[in-house]
């Protein structure tokens, strides 16, 4: 019994605690021109808002180390998705990755504070061509956009996370 009333407490500390993370609104700019967002032998509707609610994930996730009330403003400008499609098989076309492909992705970001004033702004290219491939094989390959959101993770906890912690 003491260690069923233990657990209460412990999940009623942890469903007190609010989660503080900054809002984030990632705007789509043009996709139309963006690189490389070929679906393959998906449809091109589908893959791209699965494409764009990965992303977007991404970013929510990593608003959640920023301070709270923060508001974090993408304008995404450029997709460059990892590798190239074969199309050579047709319907059944795919995505082929091999260790010269890398992903980038373009976009201009704004980071406010609680009272609306620019805290951070500017035009992010990123991109990162020292990515081995080895760690893609053996976690990513079972998730879709892996080293896409990789770009991301680590812009956050490489960049902008600590950028704001000095500010």
């Amino acid at each position: 019994m003491k260690i069923l009333n233990t657990a209460i407490v412990s999940l009623a500390i942890l469903f007190s605690f609010s989660v503080s993370a900054a809002d984030v609104k990632v705007d789509w700019v043009k996709p139309e021109q963006y690189k490389d967002i070929d679906a393959g032998g998906e449809g091109k509707s589908n893959f791209k808002k699965k494409l764009f609610k990965n992303l977007e994930s991404v970013f929510a996730k990593g608003a959640k180390d920023l301070p709270n009330d923060y508001q974090l403003e993408v304008s995404m400008l450029d997709v460059d998705l990892a590798g190239h499609v074969d199309h050579s098989a047709g319907v059944m076309a795919r995505r082929i990755i091999t260790d010269s492909d890398f992903p980038r992705i373009i976009f201009y970001m704004i980071l406010r504070d609680d009272k609306g004033n620019i805290v951070f702004q500017g035009k992010q290219n990123l991109r990162e061509k020292k990515m081995k491939h080895n760690s893609f094989r053996m976690k990513g390959s079972q998730s879709e956009f892996f080293m896409e959101k990789d770009l991301i993770e680590k812009w956050f906890e490489v960049a902008l996370v600590p950028a704001v912690a000095k500010a």
